[in-house]
């Protein structure tokens, strides 16, 4: 079992202390104190986020306050492979070395177990415990528990299942598949996890032959990934936007198709849709279709590919015309 394992392993932890110290001087030329300004100031911006030059591991907690992802260093025993993830789940259990840290999974919630397949998407179930925990709390749990989770090279993608469900927003929609970019990255800083942000959607013109370029604000507090906010607002069409006219522009994706899921892995975007995908709105054109949303996606940070697959399964067409199994990129060629 699990948690007979968690009885046994560990790891060690790598706390950082800095120690400072305060000097009176009486005069100090200009020059000086501009001097030590600048090395101040780089000294912490050095040290308000993760070593750039450190390549091991992070155990992800959250602050005390709640409002913010945090981490420790972490050297961990196992270096791939299931091992290295119980050991990552086991150190989320653990407390902190700092007091000022909480870890991200509390006593109350159990791991009862997790699952994860060839493509390194992993299933984590929890127990019910974890359904008390909601809002910006939970999403920073969340966040920890994804981003620690997703270092090991075994793990494409996480998904959290309580109490034997999928975990769910508050509209009751599954959240699915979760990588380290789905999530704001506010590790050591003070912003929170809400944000807008503006992102060029690509719906079809009125012809249907090419692609009109739509800006819209989109507002995400990492309860979905954004991606997924985008995929979902093409499958809602331009006329549910606020202050843009449907008259030119229409949708390219039928009203009835399904997100499955999707996840990021190296800069590439899988998107599994249901078998309605397949079927191309009228009057427009099948690229039209299929490229409204590969530079949907690709307007987003760290995407540059987008693989998509129908109910799990690569098609080899799109329509019965357009070759459907191949990795896309942009096409600017389209937009009008």
């Amino acid at each position: 079992m699990l948690s007979d394992y968690m009885k046994k392993i560990g790891g060690e932890v790598v706390e950082e202390k800095t120690i400072v110290t305060t000097h009176k001087y009486h005069f100090v030329p200009w020059i000086v104190l501009l001097v030590i300004a600048i090395l101040v100031w780089a000294f912490l911006f050095v040290h308000a986020r993760p070593h750039k030059d450190y390549t091991g591991y992070y155990i992800y907690c959250i602050n005390a306050a709640e409002t913010k992802v945090t981490y420790e260093k972490y050297a961990p025993k196992n270096k791939k492979g299931e091992t290295l993830i119980k050991e990552l789940l086991h150190n989320l259990q653990k407390e902190p070395s700092d007091v000022s840290m909480k870890k991200a999974i509390p006593d109350n919630v159990s791991v009862d177990d997790f699952v994860i397949d060839n493509n390194g998407d992993l299933t984590l179930y929890l127990d019910a415990a974890y359904g008390n925990y909601s809002g910006v709390n939970e999403i920073l749990r969340r966040a920890a528990i994804v981003k620690t989770l997703c270092q090991s090279k075994d793990v494409r993608a996480v998904q959290f299942y309580v109490a034997g469900q999928p975990l769910t927003d508050s509209n009751m929609n599954s959240i699915g598949y979760m990588t380290a970019g789905s999530f704001i990255d506010n590790t050591d800083s003070g912003s929170t996890y809400r944000q807008t942000a503006t992102v060029n959607m690509y719906f079809a013109s009125r012809k249907g032959d090419k692609l009109v370029e739509v800006p819209v604000e989109i507002t995400y507090d990492a309860t979905i990934p954004l991606e997924q906010l985008v995929i979902e607002q093409l499958l809602k069409g331009p006329s549910t936007i606020d202050g843009v006219s449907s008259k030119d522009i229409q949708a390219t994706i039928p009203k009835d198709t399904i997100l499955n899921k999707v996840t990021m892995k190296e800069h590439t975007c899988y998107v599994d849709f249901s078998e309605q995908f397949l079927n191309k709105p009228d009057g427009i054109t099948a690229e039209v279709a299929i490229y409204s949303v590969v530079n949907t996606l690709i307007e987003l940070p760290d995407i540059t590919k987008v693989q998509f697959s129908i109910n799990g399964k690569q098609e080899l067409f799109y329509n019965d015309s357009m070759p459907f199994g191949d990795v896309f990129t942009r096409n600017l060629d389209l937009v009008q």
